[in-house]
């Protein structure tokens, strides 16, 4: 197929690739399982995700591309080069990209990200923040003047923008999101019942009981795993309230941040968001009362769920791609290999 174009968001979690006129079609877990040894890539994807926990000798599972900061160089370009590949199949045609970033990414990390593209594989390569992406990907059209609150909550970082003509008024990125979130029910399943559980059970809890705000009526769940005292599998019940209170620092400093961020917008623009509402996308907004959250530290807007929020943001650098000549205006442009003096 000639003249392939691509719009990636490269999550924490998760990388979903999506092609103009075509959709989603790559989400796989952004984890690669590699030889020790030598450096190779052995499975990228849902493979290496379910080998994570169970890895053999001389095999190590990691995730290359962590908070939009990519830690291991080469590793980040096999995996790309797998994913890319398995999208475009045997075209000898290299692809332009428009890739999802937090908004504060360093320059550093963000020509890093560009190396990796290129290498592993892209004609051309054009970076666009997070909460843009989700604010197109949740219908909200590049065009319109008035304002719009986007808070994206992904596996590594949550980042929030007041979006208003194709650009965003201000933005934050929070370098919590929900890993931190699955990591904190580790650590106090252990802390408080002597257990130790695997992030994918962590996960599991997280997306079943966890809340943001207690609920009035308290649900629970199961969780197995490995008692420290016996090392013998032990079962316990957890409820979602009680693990609100471990997880209320991080809610909290979300809901401070998006306050913020509020106090900093003009008065026009805190005007139409009070008109249209906070838009959540990403995992992060299945939990429960997260929109009961956001609505509370903003005053009592309305806050609601966009649909298909896992995919917002895939599907928001596509509408990069097809906008590009209105995102030209604020300084966004594709970049090839020279412009990011890659040898």
């Amino acid at each position: 197929m000639f003249g392939y174009d691509l719009g990636i968001d490269l999550g924490s979690s998760s990388i979903v690739i999506a092609v103009p006129g075509k959709g989603i079609r790559l989400d796989e877990p952004a984890y690669v399982a590699y030889d020790d040894e030598k450096q190779k890539v052995l499975y990228a994807g849902k493979r290496a995700y379910f080998l994570q926990g169970r890895e053999p000798e001389g095999v190590q599972v990691v995730q290359p591309i962590l908070n939009g900061v990519v830690g291991n160089y080469s590793l980040a370009q096999q995996m790309m080069r797998h994913f890319i590949n398995k999208v475009i199949g045997s075209s000898i045609f290299k692809p332009r990209i428009v890739v999802s970033v937090p908004a504060m990414n360093t320059d550093v990390e963000k020509r890093t990200i560009v190396s990796v593209l290129i290498n592993a594989g892209a004609r051309s390569v054009c970076l666009v923040e997070e909460p843009l992406c989700a604010a197109f990907g949740a219908g909200i059209d590049p065009m319109q003047a008035v304002g719009a609150f986007v808070i994206d909550l992904g596996g590594g970082t949550t980042d929030m923008a007041v979006i208003s003509q194709g650009a965003m008024s201000q933005s934050e990125t929070v370098k919590i999101g929900g890993n931190d979130l699955d990591a904190e029910i580790m650590k106090y399943l252990k802390d408080t019942h002597s257990l130790s559980i695997g992030l994918r059970t962590a996960e599991e809890i997280k997306k079943t009981v966890a809340c943001a705000v207690p609920r009035d009526e308290d649900v629970t769940t199961y969780a197995k795993g490995q008692d420290l005292l016996s090392g013998l599998p032990r079962e316990i019940e957890v409820s979602g309230n009680s693990l609100y209170e471990c997880l209320k620092p991080y809610f909290e400093t979300l809901a401070s941040h998006a306050s913020a961020l509020f106090e900093r917008t003009s008065p026009q623009l805190v005007t139409d968001i009070s008109n249209s509402g906070v838009v959540l996308t990403g995992g992060g907004a299945n939990i429960c009362n997260i929109d009961k959250l956001f609505s509370e530290a903003l005053g009592g807007i309305a806050v609601r769920k966009a649909e298909d929020e896992l995919h917002c943001v895939a599907k928001g650098t596509v509408v990069a791609l097809e906008r590009m000549h209105i995102l030209d205006k604020y300084g966004y442009r594709y970049q090839t290999r020279d412009d990011a003096h890659i040898r």
